[in-house]
């Protein structure tokens, strides 16, 4: 939702004369309830009618648009706030380390790699791909050794995700194109020859009006044709399961998660490849038919990590015997769940120099990230991470932290993506050894932000509710009041309110906004 505010005791102006929109009285019968859906004829934007009343918003849009005399110069503004491009955080295999990283100006960003002795090497770049800008790289995934890479391409906005093989090494093509993988996700086994992910049944296969469903997970050897892939998992079950694939750093333990659709719970599952082939895994139930989302790590340490909201909505992480996997067989809570903090994220920092072995925690706390490091044996807190920044730094600074990665083979080194409202992306490395936390990659771009206040603020909705909002204003704002103080008066601004919820998915977390930032400095809020 956005709307303006409008400030006490202003009369709102006349709007303008908007587009009559033809209103018919089709009333249909769904579930037992009448629904009406009097703009029906609207869904067909090919039709004259249509057409002529999209023109006409259009041309509204236009002739109110041009009588704002300030819009180029905000427009200039949000343009220049923007070139700050964009880094992400390292996926490492061995000292090689894969990344994306965005040039100011740039429409996508490219997938780059590099290894100490090498220059940065473009791997994947969109653009050189697509001049026109309508291809997009939507997944990719190194195998274990860092020698083969697994990606995914979309053409014309398809979304289809067009699954390739590369030869890190010398950039050229190993594998594929593999179409219909939409949604996938690659799971290398060891030495780089094979890997599990998913893929659509061919439509010939389906009814017409379903070549979109009936997916399966299936294991690919590299270099052979992907009709002679071994089908894994997906037989019988629903036509819209989702499926997560992945498999242990190594090579032991496979774990294929299922979920119908959008739906908030799945089942899960686990097989111990040594036990079975990798082409007909015996797999084995951690959780089905539950009401919960949950998701499966088997460790370094043979321990299996349970990361899950089963009697926790706010998530809790346990631990449990990989060969007694299931509910039953016993989790025991390693971190668990907060009153008030949901639980996001996690990393294991358990290599040599790392002593006592640690974990390091994510959670968002009415919308504002936090880390946490605990012991990894027992779970127990052993305090928070604080970072750095330019202004108030700390555990309540208000910030998004994300991307959290570490070494797969194990170390004491931890890097995490983190932004707020005034402040690009930036990638700080966290050490277990000195509790440090330091600045360890920057969006590329430079460009002059300008100083906003940020304020959390609470208040009872309507039916008693606490709401927070976070409010951003120019700095000279005084705090706000109930009406005059010695400050004077809170001065009246136009506003733009902001508010999102579903789906469990909240996208008002902070995070560095060239128009938000571009507003406040014009003296908006």
């Amino acid at each position: 939702m956005t709307a303006p505010v409008h400030s006490p005791g202003a009369q709102p102006a006349a709007g303008p004369a908007y587009p009559p929109a033809r209103r018919t009285g089709l009333v249909e019968q769904i579930a037992g309830h009448s629904v009406a859906d009097p703009y029906r004829w609207l869904e067909d934007p090919e039709s004259d009618e249509s057409c002529a009343w999209l023109a006409a918003q259009d041309a509204l849009a236009a002739g109110q648009l041009a009588a704002l005399p300030a819009r180029p110069a905000l427009a200039a503004r949000i343009a220049e706030l923007t070139a700050t491009g964009l880094v992400s955080s390292p996926i490492w295999r061995g000292e090689r380390r894969f990344f994306l990283r965005r040039e100011p100006g740039e429409e996508h960003a490219t997938l780059i790699t590099s290894a100490p002795g090498e220059p940065d090497r473009v791997l994947v770049d969109p653009m050189a791909l697509d001049p026109s800008g309508a291809t997009t790289l939507d997944a990719w995934a190194p195998d274990k050794e860092g020698r083969l890479l697994a990606y995914q391409i979309s053409r014309g906005g398809d979304e289809e995700s067009v699954l390739q093989v590369m030869d890190v090494t010398t950039g050229e093509h190993a594998d594929g194109p593999f179409d219909r993988c939409r949604y996938t996700e690659v799971a290398w086994l060891p030495g780089g020859k094979s890997f599990y992910y998913v893929r659509r049944l061919p439509p010939e296969a389906v009814p017409a009006d379903e070549a979109q469903y009936h997916r399966r997970v299936y294991l690919h050897t590299v270099g052979t044709p992907p009709e002679e892939d071994a089908l894994v998992f997906g037989e019988g079950r629903d036509k819209t399961d989702f499926y997560q694939v992945s498999v242990s750093w190594d090579g032991r333990w496979l774990v294929i998660s299922a979920a119908q659709g959008t739906s908030p719970r799945n089942d899960v599952y686990l097989a111990d490849l040594a036990a079975s082939s990798p082409g007909a895994p015996a797999l084995g139930v951690v959780q089905e038919g539950v009401d919960a989302r949950t998701s499966v790590h088997v460790g370094r340490d043979g321990r299996m990590y349970v990361f899950t909201d089963a009697g926790a909505p706010r998530g809790r992480l346990a631990v449990a015997d990989p060969g007694h996997h299931d509910r039953a067989g016993g989790w025991q809570d390693l971190i668990g769940e907060d009153p008030e903090a949901v639980l996001q994220d996690y990393a294991i920092l358990d290599g040599a120099q790392a002593r006592p072995p640690l974990l390091v925690a994510i959670w968002t706390r009415h919308a504002f990230s936090e880390l946490t490091v605990h012991d990894l044996a027992s779970g127990d807190r052993r305090g928070i991470i604080t970072v750095p920044g330019p202004d108030t730094a700390g555990a309540d600074r208000p910030g998004t932290i994300s991307q959290v990665t570490e070494r797969p083979e194990g170390g004491h080194e931890a890097w995490f993506a983190y932004t707020d409202h005034s402040t690009p992306v930036t990638i700080c490395r966290y050490d277990a050894r000195t509790g440090a936390v330091t600045p360890w990659a920057r969006a590329p771009g430079t460009v002059r932000i300008p100083p906003v206040l940020t304020r959390l603020v609470t208040f009872d909705s309507a039916d008693g509710t606490e709401v927070r909002m976070v409010v951003l204003s120019p700095p000279e704002d005084p705090p706000p009041a109930d009406g005059p103080t010695a400050d004077g008066p809170t001065v009246p601004r136009a506003a733009i309110l902001n508010g999102y919820g579903g789906f469990a998915i909240s996208l008002l977390t902070p995070a560095f906004s060239p128009a938000a930032l571009a507003w406040v400095e014009a003296g908006g809020v």
